[in-house]
């Protein structure tokens, strides 16, 4: 009986087989429908990934970095009494836990004059050899030059503050401030380099000089309120955790980007959820296509599924066969799919995609106009399960097509004559 019921069931196979190749056209045509959603979706993840992590690298190397450490309350009141009290152990620290790319900084408020003018502005001290291995302010200089070792009372500007100023290159200014007791200083600043970033952050209200300049002006020798760190994304959080652990008892906080910018994580965050809702919207008409295949199919093969029926193959097996069918559709679609999707995504990974005409000027601070998509297993992954086309839906279809001529023939009986070929798909 066991024999039986399994011979039974390869050749409910095979003749399901044997139907997806006798449609050849249609079979082509659902498999082509499900491959080419699939991949779609796969390359809208790669290229949504690729956008993200050029964006959060390019906020990230604008001048925040990847992580901070500061005095406690010092992100939201900066002021110099709030500076860190032992720079060395914390450096020690970073480079202990193999964050080795991190950059001292001495930030106050300045007032900044020209002859014709004046602006407030946060006064930055950076330090000209660490930086640039954090940030690529560099690169954002529009005119001019970076700073550099040996550079004394030299500042950039943002290109709105120096409009504001009405000043150029190698024009001087004066930056009033106060010193760590509280006393007004100015100090006289030669104007080397102009930000045209595109960001209203950089190219107005900033001032960047060297640090040991701005300590000497404000007669704080070894000064530093801040460490910008930079580390990669995979491991932030971790470093972070490290680093609270760590320095538990020295009165600081160890901010990340997503803690000093929540915007940005907030603006990912919708938008990884417009695209989980687009997934939905492409999966269900992947689901509808390959159902409507089905039912089509079905209502072509009505005469068939009577034929059956007549020589005793019950329902149940009728349902095998449709799922079969639907189930192998489905799982060639997805191989198909997936390889195309990955194909699609590793050639544009290679070249980028231009999106220059798209892109303003101001937008590329954030977004470059050249964007690398990204293979992300995870997301390919939930692409890939969330897929409906690996689940053979729609079983009751062929036990609803069948019905009628169930209906209108009786129970028909097995065929039982011996060496007559349907009985082996009888059960």
């Amino acid at each position: 009986m066991g024999n039986t019921a399994s011979s039974a069931n390869r050749l409910i196979l095979a003749v399901a087989l044997r139907s997806l190749s006798d449609n050849l056209r249609r079979t082509l045509l659902t498999v082509g429908a499900i491959a080419t959603g699939l991949a779609s979706l796969i390359f809208l993840w790669g290229f949504n990934d690729g956008l993200h992590h050029n964006m959060l690298q390019n906020f990230q190397e604008s001048i925040i970095g990847s992580l901070q450490i500061h005095r406690q309350g010092f992100f939201e009141n900066p002021k110099l009494s709030l500076h860190l009290r032992h720079p060395d152990q914390v450096t020690q620290t970073l480079n202990r836990l193999g964050a080795n790319t991190w950059s001292p900084r001495l930030e106050s408020f300045a007032l900044a004059a020209s002859d014709t003018t004046t602006e407030g502005v946060m006064l930055i001290g950076m330090d000209p050899v660490h930086e640039p291995r954090v940030t690529k302010l560099k690169e954002r200089i529009g005119e001019g030059r970076f700073l550099q070792p040996g550079d004394t009372f030299v500042c950039i500007l943002g290109a709105t503050t120096a409009r504001n100023l009405k000043i150029g290159l190698g024009d001087s200014l004066v930056l009033l401030g106060y010193d760590r007791f509280g006393a007004l200083v100015a100090e006289e600043f030669r104007l080397i380099g102009i930000i045209t970033s595109g960001e209203m952050g950089l190219d107005r209200g900033m001032a960047l000089t060297s640090l040991s300049a701005l300590q000497e002006m404000l007669d704080f020798p070894g000064g530093v309120t801040d460490l910008v760190v930079r580390v990669p994304e995979e491991r932030l959080n971790s470093l972070k955790a490290d680093l609270l652990l760590t320095l538990a008892d020295q009165d600081l906080e160890v901010m990340a980007w997503s803690d000093m910018f929540p915007v940005m994580q907030e603006w990912i965050t919708l938008h990884n959820g417009f695209l989980y809702l687009f997934l939905g919207v492409v999966l269900f008409i992947v689901l509808a296509g390959e159902l409507n295949t089905l039912l089509l199919s079905m209502l072509e093969r009505t005469r068939e599924f009577g034929i059956f029926m007549a020589i005793g193959t019950q329902p149940r097996q009728l349902t095998l066969m449709i799922l079969s069918e639907a189930l192998a559709i489905g799982l060639l679609g997805i191989f198909c799919g997936i390889l195309l999707g990955i194909a699609i995504v590793l050639l544009t990974q290679h070249t980028g995609i231009d999106l220059s005409l798209l892109l303003g000027s101001t937008t590329r601070f954030y977004v470059d106009p050249l964007i690398y998509p990204n293979l992300n297993l995870q997301h390919l992954g939930i692409t890939t399960l969330a897929n409906p086309a690996h689940l053979p839906a729609g079983g009751h279809l062929p036990r609803a097509a069948s019905q009628p001529a169930a209906t209108r023939r009786g129970a028909a009986p097995c065929l039982t004559q011996p060496g007559s070929p349907p009985a082996s798909i009888c059960s």
